[in-house]
């Protein structure tokens, strides 16, 4: 009896002094709605007339449309538009250019300029203007020495920053792009190259812009008045066309005339880019574009950032024991759209998010801990990074002092509430073996008191 009484106290003091909590991680959580059949994607053969062409969407970069698009071509002036976007990447916007001998005189005789004079001084932004409705040669070279120090550093800034940009068929040997057999891009890579210039609001309030002055400078007393040339963002011109917010002409014997446009209908926004056409085939060309892409597409949020949240424990390891530190929300790191043919049902696109049921410290602040992966027809049509929205620290030194006091602390609680239990068993115990043995007593006084009776 006493040893199994012994044996009681110990288990439940053991029990008592080793509390843990363990979780296990899961990955996955799927939301996932009724669907019905999905219709196959738009497919029709355009008429163009130029040699290579591309629709993408702007948002999501997917293309719509395409006709020779990795084909090499000579860009002409649409080539400005890497210009303009390395200097919107530059920390040289606010710069006043003083333009030199080489960026006036280095250009061809007739090409497109606004007669800046040697050492006259013009803003950047006032440059870019001048690029972008003017088309002006000599602009660009005095803004690619202001940004690249030189033309040549600055054309090679021009290469790798396609490269980087995706771009696989694009060298760049001048800043302006007048003709040179080695100077050639691609549908495809201006597009990708227009996409990132978009990204910037200045971009596309100069580049839809369709009169602007550049007052008298230190070497020009007069106003310089700039008209654009794209001719589908002005009212008057048989060629404008609803939603269009501008672009980029281009045009050289060689490479006859190219275009880069884009146009935006509520939220699906569009980029057409042409090469190689003869007369007005260009605007021809991206008119037909835009219209099979404004007829067939539109462009729909799939998901909204601020829909979603998960509270996830962080943990930590500290002398053997799993404690948690506090608690990370998830986020989706950004909006999701998708760019789809008009009679898709979004009801049937599934979304799965993909996160584990618990952390290590440290987190930090937009650490990527989990995505959100949007599946239609069984096929993945995107994804979203779920981001940590706040940050967890390991802990402290007096954080880890003070686990150390409540874990002591609770040591000393669990061994009293053990004690305490242990002294009531062997107070029960007591009165127990006191109750049995008075009883005994009992049961043999009246034994006795019996017997003497018999007698």
């Amino acid at each position: 009896m006493k040893r199994k009484f012994l044996c009681l106290c110990i288990c439940l003091i053991a029990t008592l002094s080793n509390i843990h909590v363990y979780a296990n991680p899961v990955t996955e959580e799927s939301f996932v709605t009724e669907t019905e059949s999905q219709s196959e994607l738009p497919s029709q053969e355009l008429d163009l007339e130029a040699d290579s062409a591309i629709l993408m969407d702007a948002t999501t970069g997917e293309i719509l449309y395409e006709k020779n698009i990795h084909k090499k071509q000579y860009p002409a002036s649409i080539t400005k538009l890497m210009t303009v976007l390395l200097a919107f990447e530059s920390d040289h916007m606010s710069d006043t250019i003083t333009f030199s001998h080489n960026a006036v005189f280095g250009i061809e005789r007739g090409s497109s300029h606004i007669a800046i004079d040697v050492g006259e001084q013009i803003t950047m932004e006032q440059a870019l203007y001048a690029i972008m409705l003017r088309s002006a040669n000599e602009v660009s070279l005095g803004v690619a020495e202001q940004v690249g120090g030189s033309i040549d550093a600055f054309c090679k800034d021009m290469t790798k920053r396609a490269k980087e940009l995706g771009c696989k068929n694009t060298n760049f040997v001048n800043p302006n792009g007048l003709h040179d057999e080695n100077h050639y891009t691609t549908a495809y890579d201006m597009a990708l190259i227009a996409k990132e210039l978009l990204k910037f609001d200045h971009f596309k309030e100069i580049m839809g812009t369709l009169q602007y002055q550049i007052p008298p400078t230190n070497k020009q007393p007069e106003t310089r008045y700039l008209y654009a040339q794209h001719q589908m963002i002005k009212p008057p011109s048989l060629y404008c066309y609803e939603g269009c917010e501008g672009g980029k002409t281009g045009y050289t014997n060689e490479a006859l005339n190219t275009l880069v446009t884009y146009a935006k209908r509520q939220d699906t926004e569009l980029i057409a880019v042409v090469f190689k056409c003869k007369g007005a085939g260009h605007y021809v060309d991206t008119t037909n574009l835009f219209d099979y892409g404004f007829e067939n597409f539109e462009t729909k949020k799939i998901l909204d950032k601020s829909s979603f949240s998960k509270e996830i424990p962080v943990m930590e390891n500290y002398k053997k024991k799993t404690t948690q530190v506090g608690t990370v929300t998830l986020v989706p790191k950004q909006d999701f759209y998708k760019t789809l043919p008009k009679n898709t049902n979004t009801k049937n696109i599934q979304q799965q998010f993909n996160y584990e049921e618990q952390y290590t410290a440290p987190v930090k602040t937009g650490d990527v801990l989990g995505t959100v992966t949007f599946l239609l027809q069984q096929k993945k049509i995107g994804s979203v990074e779920l981001i940590a929205k706040n940050s967890v620290d390991v802990l402290s030194t007096e954080d880890r002092k003070t686990l150390e006091k409540s874990a002591w602390l609770k040591r000393f609680k669990y061994a009293g509430i053990a004690l305490g239990i242990v002294i009531v068993l062997a107070g029960i115990m007591f009165c127990v073996r006191q109750i049995a043995s008075a009883r005994r007593k009992r049961r043999r006084r009246r034994r006795r008191y019996s017997a003497a009776r018999k007698r």
